[in-house]
């Protein structure tokens, strides 16, 4: 039975003049469905998405395998043609990631450093960096904003030609004006110029008519002056086809609160970020859009960090500036914490198991709060003391951890989120001991009799404070010492910490940090019990528990020591500016999100690559043989698998 033939079934059955979508019910009713999509590029390609998903839901492994071989083969068969049938395994990752995460990692080796062409080409250029990306294979310039250069040009050549054949003065007088007007404000009008052309608002065509003329000779003249060395660069192709793409049908409302998600932020797998793939997928959305809206985000909180860290460190300030100060904290801080709010109402799960959202709205909501309560009591007490020291703690942290996206310091804040993530049920299991010798201590040091800080009592319990406190005696002439205290030391809440729980608990941190000052008011002779407490806490948490959290700190540093976990962590960032801070029509831009991207890698960098990826056993030949070993040729490297 043939895909025509199960159609004219359908058609037959349904009185409608079009055909129902396929769906998980559909390959689940007929069988027959599944075959003849799979063996035919077309169907393929159009139904392929909803086959691969149909095929994770149901766990049949072997469907899976298949429509995974399939996409590869066809791609194969036709490089330049059918690089599209790689968008159905890319568009499905978020269920592959769920439930099959091998088949990224196998994508992801398997398709490293390819080209949708038969062979590869290497250029020599000094403008092209290393991973640097782009769009479209054949890059198409919109030049229409240079039209008026065009014209003004054309007007220039006309000018010229009509100098030259009846030797007016007009064009004379007109180049010597351009001069006067350029050469005392050259460095800016160098720049102008420089952002023009970059941009495409002047075109270079005309070199040697209009106002930039003298900007194109000075930068002609510089490059043949200083040579610039070029640098052999080889193009690849992403393999990851629409994986950064939206759906085009959307409501404008409803993504404000919901908006829908690409396979790229659903998809959060190191396997992806392995490779040179994963991190040219970063620097191209970074450098089209993501470092825009970060410097924005960066320079709103800065304006909110400073407005209300002025308010409340500057005394000597004006309470009306200080009102004032205070107001556009407020409102500034809505401003950030709103779109927390859509992070929370897009998905409140995922958010809450974020420690650092958490973090992020604590930092929000506290100045807020604190603004809008010293506006209300215009007074500096102790609770507004205590809060304004809180929030500016807060909004200090929140302001460093911005750095989390450049390499320099994301590598170390990537160490330091992932390492607590995986330490995290030590730490609980460490804390759960800890209230447990806490809870021990307090039954045991309790003062079992009524005592008052401010009146002494008389009593025979040891736990008492006023006993333990220290006292001095008066030494008579003849040597002997008093029977009564001659000066007693009043007693405060340190000086039995653990007439509280919450200061028990806290005695138990400082003994861990090495002071065990709040144990020292007991005779350990006389109290057994004390002694035995301590050598047990001593033993279990600060020799051994200690020395193994020091141990397991280590190994999750050693793990996430790399370069992956920063990608990821910019990916992180890049999902969210995508979801909650780009207007819905935005998510759509093709420009910003293409279906394909291409990328330039320096030559030499790729070879070190290839040879540490052989020497790490990386390299996988066991699809696009033919393609791989054209490369190694092309960049001279020799490889035998079998050894």
């Amino acid at each position: 039975m043939d895909i025509s033939h199960i159609e004219s079934t359908i058609k037959s059955t349904f009185k409608s003049t079009s055909l129902p979508l396929l769906n998980h019910n559909s390959f689940k009713v007929c069988n027959e469905w599944a075959s003849n999509i799979k063996d035919n590029k077309n169907n393929l390609l159009k139904y392929g998405v909803e086959l691969l998903s149909f095929a994770i839901k149901e766990h049949d492994s072997e469907l899976i395998d298949d429509v995974y071989k399939k996409c590869i083969n066809y791609f194969k068969e036709d490089l330049g043609n059918n690089k599209m049938c790689l968008s159905i395994i890319t568009s499905t990752m978020p269920l592959l990631n769920e439930y099959y995460p091998e088949y990224i990692s196998r994508y992801s080796s398997e398709t490293v450093m390819i080209i949708d062409s038969p062979f590869y080409s290497i250029e020599y250029d000094h403008t092209k960096l290393h991973l640097y990306s782009y769009q479209h294979h054949l890059q198409i310039i919109n030049i229409t904003q240079s039209i008026w250069w065009l014209n003004y040009c054309k007007s220039m050549e006309v000018y010229e030609a009509s100098y030259m054949k009846k030797k007016t003065k007009y064009f004379l007088i007109l180049n010597n004006i351009h001069l006067l007007i350029v050469l005392p404000l050259f460095p800016i009008y160098f720049v102008i110029c420089h952002i023009l052309l970059k941009y495409h608002f002047i075109i270079d065509w005309y070199k040697k008519y209009g106002f930039f003329n003298l900007y194109l000779n000075v930068v002609k003249k510089f490059l043949k002056i200083i040579p610039i060395s070029t640098t052999p660069t080889i193009t690849f192709m992403n393999p990851y086809i629409k994986f950064v793409n939206y759906p085009k049908d959307y409501n404008w409302f409803l993504e404000l609160f919901w908006p829908q998600s690409s396979p790229f932020v659903e998809t959060m797998n190191r396997d992806i970020y392995r490779t040179w793939n994963g991190e040219v997928l970063i620097n191209f959305k970074w450098d089209h859009y993501g470092k825009y809206y970060y410097a924005i985000i960066w320079i709103g909180f800065i304006a909110f960090l400073g407005c209300f860290t002025a308010a409340a460190t500057i005394t000597h300030i004006n309470d009306d500036i200080r009102e004032r100060l205070l107001i556009v904290s407020i409102i500034l801080g809505f401003i950030h914490l709103s779109f927390e709010v859509r992070q929370i109402i897009y998905n409140p799960i995922k958010w809450i198991c974020d420690f650092w959202n958490i973090f992020d709205v604590i930092a929000f909501v506290l100045p807020i709060y604190t603004s809008l309560y010293w506006l209300q009591t215009s007074d500096m007490n102790d609770y507004i003391i205590q809060l304004l020291s809180f929030s500016c703690l807060f909004l200090d942290i929140k302001f460093l951890l911005f750095f989390r996206a450049f390499e320099y310091f994301g590598v170390y804040f990537a160490i330091i989120i992932s390492v607590a993530k995986q330490i995290i049920s030590f730490l609980v299991v460490l804390f759960i001991i800890i209230i447990s010798f806490a809870h021990a201590f307090y039954i045991l040091l309790l003062p079992r009799s009524n005592f008052s800080f401010d009146e002494r009592t008389n009593s025979n319990d040891p736990n008492n404070p006023w006993n333990i406190v220290p006292s001095y005696n008066l030494v008579l002439e003849n040597g002997a010492i008093g029977a009564n205290p001659y000066i007693i030391q009043q007693p405060n809440g340190n000086t039995n910490m653990f007439v509280d729980f919450k200061t028990s608990l806290f005695a138990m941190y400082l003994f861990l940090t090495g002071d065990s000052s709040a144990l020292t008011n007991w005779p350990y002779i006389s109290n057994p019990s004390i002694a035995i407490l301590i050598v047990l806490f001593s033993l279990l948490i600060v020799v051994y528990l200690m020395n193994l959290f020091i141990g397991l700190l280590n190994m999750a540093i050693e793990k996430d020591n790399n370069r992956v976990s920063y990608l990821m962590q910019k990916a992180e960032i890049l999902a969210e500016i995508e979801l909650f801070y780009l207007l819905p029509y935005q998510r759509r831009y093709e420009k910003w999100f293409p279906e394909v991207i291409y990328y330039y890698a320096n030559v030499d960098k790729t070879r070190e690559k290839i040879k540490e990826m052989m020497k790490n056993d990386e390299w996988n030949t066991d699809e696009f043989t033919e393609l791989k070993q054209a490369l190694l040729e092309k960049l001279n490297i020799k490889y035998n698998p079998d050894k």
